[in-house]
């Protein structure tokens, strides 16, 4: 069979496809393909070529497609329909299924089959199904649990008040605010809660930048007074995507730098660069920084999320919202000492 390769259906630029095609003669033999092919068999394109149609589904087919695999031959040459799709699922070298989006059109005397690999987006889409049902334990939480403690903390705060010296006034004041930040946390993050369990698109608007980061840096310069929070030039006026919660991502950084600290008096530096659709926050810290082992298990990314070696649920918080935002966030090597935090976030655009 390898004469018929003389004439080849497919070019190179074919090879830098993430589908695998396959061209079947009237035969129903493969006379070309291009290199995908090998990814789900683990045989190189030329071991395959020459093979009838008979025998993929016999060494690559589950039974139970096997047939239906057939058949849409059957139709595809026979004239009874130009294309067909359908969902199929081969057996990778290890005997292990893999789920393929298989697409079949007809030209002139070939049928050509384009696979598509659906494990990553089945893999998300099963991480989506366990994000709504975590999202949707804290939601409970936050509002049968946190909400309500709050909500007692301020009404002894409102007993106390008349009975705080002159001297203890500011801790006093600086802890009411805290308490009713958080009770406005969790309404938001109830409502963010429940628009994603309930299979919403992620709820964003125009957020001003500058004003999140400006707000939070006052914020924990009052909450981590030992601490040293300071900014290079002028944050820039820009709008990008984000809602109520873009506020957490950054409370959750700068406290992250600060209680994460080995050393009495840290110091996090925010820097902030404008490119052509995205800012990019730099949230830099000076303590003992983060193995690169666990540069992205901080985060509690990959099969066991939050419950990943080393997330926490401020970074696993922050990790869902920037990518909620349609943004990313990484982690590099801060000189001498420490770890920045890059967040990238899209410009809102006008409407």
């Amino acid at each position: 069979m390898a004469g018929q390769m003389d004439h080849p259906v497919l070019d190179g630029p074919h090879d830098a496809l993430q589908d695998a095609v396959y061209v079947f003669d009237d035969d129903r033999i493969l006379i070309d393909a291009n290199a995908r092919v090998g990814d789900v068999s683990g045989r190189p394109r030329e071991e395959l070529l020459g093979w009838s149609l008979a025998d993929f589904p016999e060494k690559f087919v589950v039974p139970d497609d096997r047939a239906g695999l057939t058949a849409t031959f059957d139709r595809i040459e026979g004239g009874e329909s130009v294309n067909e799709r359908r969902t199929i699922h081969l057996l990778d070298k290890e005997g292990q299924e893999v789920p393929v989006d298989a697409r079949f059109n007809r030209y002139g005397d070939k049928t050509v089959a384009v696979l598509r690999n659906l494990s990553e987006q089945k893999a998300r889409e099963q991480r989506l199904t366990e994000l709504s049902e975590e999202l949707d334990v804290l939601n409970r939480v936050l509002r049968h649990d946190i909400r309500n403690d709050m909500n007692v903390v301020l009404g002894w705060a409102e007993e106390l008040e008349p009975h705080v010296a002159p001297e203890g006034r500011k801790p006093f004041d600086n802890i009411v605010d805290a308490v009713r930040h958080t009770v406005g946390l969790t309404k938001e993050v109830r409502d963010l809660a429940e628009a994603i369990t309930r299979g919403e698109e992620f709820p964003t608007r125009p957020t001003l930048l500058a004003d999140v980061l400006s707000e939070q840096l006052v914020k924990n310069r009052k909450k981590f007074e030992t601490a040293t929070f300071e900014r290079t030039g002028e944050l820039p006026a820009v709008e990008v995507v984000g809602n109520e919660m873009l506020s957490s991502v950054f409370d959750n950084l700068f406290s992250n730098a600060v209680i994460h600290h080995d050393r009495d008096h840290p110091t996090v530096t925010v820097d902030v660069t404008v490119e052509d659709d995205a800012a990019v926050v730099r949230v830099a810290d000076d303590g003992p920084g983060i193995p690169d082992s666990q540069k992205a298990v901080v985060f509690g990314r990959g099969e066991q999320g939050i419950d990943s070696p080393g997330a926490g649920i401020g970074l696993f918080l922050v990790d869902s919202l920037v990518t909620g935002f349609g943004g990313t966030v990484s982690i590099e090597d801060n000189e001498p000492r420490g770890a920045v935090f890059v967040v990238s976030l899209p410009l809102a655009t006008a409407e």
